[in-house]
């Protein structure tokens, strides 16, 4: 399945079992997350999260707090997400780690 897809390939990957372990689904949010749809939605997410940001004077005059929001994932790794992104080579090494979790279609 990912022998077929050449560097550079536009490719569908959509999850056909959601990942067992936490560290596949994380790999999945981190890879969906480059499709162009949600990438602007993580770029909005990150533009609320700037205007939020709290800054507070903490323990002297010149030493700054920042408090952040929680980075939310518009995807969130579980069956049925699909995403159409670029197969690179950090893409490609990370649909590797989760290949039977998921299914690679040229687009």
């Amino acid at each position: 399945m990912l022998d077929k897809i050449n560097l550079g390939d536009t490719i569908t990957v959509k999850v056909t079992k959601t990942p067992t372990n936490a560290a596949g689904r994380k790999t999945l949010q981190r890879v969906l997350c480059k499709d162009p749809g949600h990438a602007a939605e993580v770029r909005r997410h990150r533009d609320v999260r700037d205007a939020n940001t709290e800054k507070t004077t903490r323990g002297g005059r010149y030493r700054v707090w920042e408090s952040r929001m929680v980075k939310q994932h518009p995807v969130a790794g579980e069956q049925g997400d699909q995403g159409t992104i670029s197969a690179s080579y950090d893409v490609m090494k990370d649909l590797k780690s989760v290949e039977k979790f998921i299914e690679v279609a040229k687009a």
